[in-house]
């Protein structure tokens, strides 16, 4: 969470007597029921480390003070009754709601607040398992000015018999890369700093990256240029300008696929899956160059049949090594 967002919270909760007490205040902890569905989660990107989501959120409190007779449901401003001032902690820039920011209040004093948020949420993502990885997304929802023993949130039913408690989530995404494996709504108390909690909840879910995309356009190319370097090995040592030719456009050729490779990750301090990939699959390309050279001075110093014994040894030795580094890199 940016600092800009902690700083709100600190402040809320230096100030939150001048919003008014809370409803129930004598008689211990304010409950609030909230229900989350996300609408729809458009992107996610590792590169940014944030994902795009829209997710509509819905609270229910009861508050004595605005009951009245008749069974009339009355509507006021946000800002004129008690609310637990809820902000999405994780939020990346500016998120403004897209709905009136009004409540809905029942004649018992039962309060209705709803409201839907469209934006991006940053997040951590560990990629060392890049592309074969799966991470847990969060939306971590807070009340700006209450603790967890002033205010308590509380899991609800959704209004129109889905069987959903706490949260949900569309079965359909605008996600053509990701693969939802699972959802909760869950009760979280936040710490913008060490010894200062806030009462909050969060809506999080499980995504994994589809692999086919990447085995398709970006392994298998990467596999296709390391088999054209070894085209060297079948050439005759005499021929040194055609082996070292392929040799060195293979080269060139993963140097550029690595920069395309740049602009899908953040710029990490570890090795993901793909990068010992790549790394191997351009030392054995780099590998077949120095046996060409080898080879050439094989031929020059009269000792080509020598050359060409090294040139059959490695047709077979350099694909055994590829697909063992594969294994080890991509599926151990």
């Amino acid at each position: 969470m940016g600092r800009y967002s902690v700083g709100i919270i600190l402040v809320c909760l230096l100030v939150s007597a001048a919003f008014g007490d809370r409803p129930g205040k004598a008689k211990g902890a304010t409950e609030v029921e909230f229900f989350v569905y996300v609408i729809d989660v458009d992107d996610i990107d590792g590169a940014n480390q944030n994902f795009a989501v829209n997710v509509f959120l819905f609270l229910e409190w009861n508050d004595k003070r605005l009951a009245s007779e008749g069974g009339i449901v009355r509507r006021f401003p946000l800002k004129e009754v008690w609310n637990p001032r809820i902000l999405i902690v994780n939020q990346q820039g500016l998120i403004r709601p897209s709905m009136p920011e009004v409540v809905e209040v029942a004649s018992d004093g039962t309060v209705t607040y709803r409201q839907r948020y469209v934006g991006r949420m940053s997040q951590p993502l560990k990629l060392s398992e890049f592309p074969f990885d799966e991470h847990d997304f969060t939306i971590h929802f807070v009340s700006t000015g209450h603790r967890p023993d002033e205010l308590r949130f509380v899991p609800g039913a959704a209004r129109d018999n889905m069987g959903l408690v706490g949260g949900g989530m569309q079965e359909r995404l605008s996600l053509p890369d990701w693969e939802i494996l699972s959802y909760q709504a869950v009760k979280r108390a936040y710490e913008p700093v060490a010894g200062t909690e806030v009462s909050g909840f969060v809506f999080e879910f499980r995504a994994k990256r589809y692999a086919a995309y990447y085995i398709w356009q970006v392994i298998a190319p990467l596999v296709f240029i390391v088999m054209m370097s070894w085209g060297g090995f079948w050439i005759d040592p005499t021929n040194a300008g055609a082996q070292i030719g392929v040799a060195t456009s293979s080269i060139l050729t993963l140097i550029a696929y690595r920069f395309m490779l740049g602009n899908l990750l953040p710029r990490l301090p570890y090795m993901t899956r793909m990068d010992y990939f790549t790394l191997g699959s351009t030392a054995l390309v780099f590998l077949t160059l120095v046996e060409v050279i080898i080879t050439t001075k094989l031929v020059r110093s009269e000792m080509a049949a020598l050359g060409r014994k090294i040139d059959i040894w490695c047709r077979v030795v350099f694909p055994l090594a590829f697909v063992a580094w594969s294994v080890l890199s991509l599926l151990h």
